[in-house]
Order: C-alpha cells, then structure tokens, then sequence
C-alpha cells in the first residue's frame, strides 16, 4: 500500500471517531494559558494516526503536535501530523476543526490532506496531480483587485489587537479588503483560499504542523504562499504566514499593504 492510501484510511478512520465522540470537560487540559488547549482526543488521534503510519512505513520521520518527533532517518521522508487544527473550535462548538497530514520528501512535497471532521469533506493534493475536495476539483478564485478580496486570519487578537511590528499595515489592509473572517484553523482557512473562498490568507503565528499539508492543496489549487516577509515559506519552521489566490495579489498585498 502507498503512502498515500496508507494516510487516507488513517485520516478517515480518525476523523470518524472525533465526529462521533463526547468530550468531557476533564479531558481538557492548559498547556500555556487559558487560550491554549489540549484534549485527550488530540493525544489519541495523533497516536492513531502515528501508529498506522509507522506499521506501514516504520522508516519514515514523524513530527507531531503532541509527542516529540520520531526521526528515523532511513529515508528522508517526513510527515507532519496535526491532530486536532482548531482544538478550541473542537470544544466549543465541535465543528470547524480538522486533522492535517502532509507528507514530504526533504523539502519536497509528497501530498498532503486536511480532513473536515464535522463536514466530512477530505481536501488532498499530490504534488502535480491538482487540487481536489473529495472527488471534486478545486481551485483559487480569479479576484484579484483588493477591494474584491476576502481575507481570513485564525487569530484576530494577535493579527489585529496586539501589537508587533506589522499591525498598522495589516489594519490598513483590513480595511482596503472586502471583508475579514476568521475561522479558526490555519488549515482549513488555507483550504478555503484553495477552494475559491477566500482570497487571501495571513497569519502571525503558524507552525508546519498547521500549514505543511494545506500549503500543498493551496499551491496545487493554483495559489501561493510564503512567509509575510516576502522568503520562501519554510518547511520545518514555524513562521509568519501570508497566502493568495495568485501571485499577482500577493505582490500587491505586499507592496501596497504590508511593507
């Protein structure tokens, strides 16, 4: 079985059990702060999806969100799980959070897939083979005048509220766009950028556990992305994040917008 088969009946299997589960509040627990949660179904689902992926492919490297990186090094291939993208979205409302899987050889990309867990909707890419959501293909949006765009960010109070060195230009940007929203999930914001949602995509703060499966369904979808100060997005880094239907727009973002 391929890597890729190998992902997708572990992504489903997983995400059958989150939509079907009854968290309780004991199985929520702080990390840093009151805003930064974990849940024992983040744990449990990043231990399935390591599981299944390690029976099939024991030489392959795993960095996770929940347990220290499991590197191999037989080969160079990695993958890049996040359990739960939107744990606080998982909590309170039991929608709008997802499981990401992306799978990359060095700096490579391999493919990479973002489960809906509520909505039961699979975006995935393999490198060169397009976009799709489920069976159907995807792709960016033709708008590329800025009046035109709408933007998401998962963080609003670091994006807009707090301050840092890019807050002036990002509320600037804010108003010249169309509209703002927020979901929640660098994943799935990014999928929706893919999918002809959105247009445009920024967040502060985002690791490759967030965006190294989404970046490649953006990127097949026809979109681009890169790090807000205009570099190569990394892959095993965690990075600022800005991400757009076309690389026409994000050039005028970043000229007009975010000097």
């Amino acid at each position: 079985m391929e890597r890729f088969e190998v992902a997708s009946q572990a992504i489903r299997t997983a995400g059958e059990a989150l939509r079907r589960c009854h968290l309780e509040a004991e199985e929520i627990r702080q990390k840093a702060d009151h805003q930064d949660l974990v849940t024992y179904w983040d744990r449990r689902t990043e231990r399935l999806l390591r599981r299944e992926i390690l029976a099939a492919f024991p030489q392959d490297s795993i960095v996770g969100e929940e347990y220290p990186p499991e590197e191999h090094g037989a080969e160079e291939v990695t993958w890049y799980l996040d359990p739960i993208d939107g744990t606080t979205n998982f909590i309170n409302q039991h929608r709008n959070y997802a499981i990401s899987v992306g799978c990359w050889s060095g700096t490579a990309p391999l493919f990479g897939m973002v489960l809906d867990v509520k909505r039961q909707e699979l975006y995935w890419a393999k490198a060169g083979g397009g976009a799709w959501r489920d069976q159907r293909p995807i792709h960016v949006s033709d708008r590329t005048r800025v009046p035109e765009l709408l933007m998401t960010t998962p963080e609003v109070l670091h994006a807009f509220l707090k301050q840092h060195p890019q807050r002036e230009a990002l509320i600037r940007l804010a108003r010249e766009v169309r509209g703002v929203r927020s979901l929640g999930s660098v994943a799935l914001e990014l999928c929706q950028v893919a999918a002809g949602e959105a247009d445009l995509f920024v967040a502060l703060r985002s690791s490759p556990l967030d965006h190294n499966a989404a970046r490649i369904i953006l990127e097949e979808a026809g979109g681009v992305c890169c790090a807000l100060s205009g570099r190569s997005l990394p892959v095993g880094e965690k990075s600022a994040v800005l991400a757009a239907n076309s690389d026409a727009v994000l050039r005028e973002v970043q000229t007009t917008c975010c000097k």
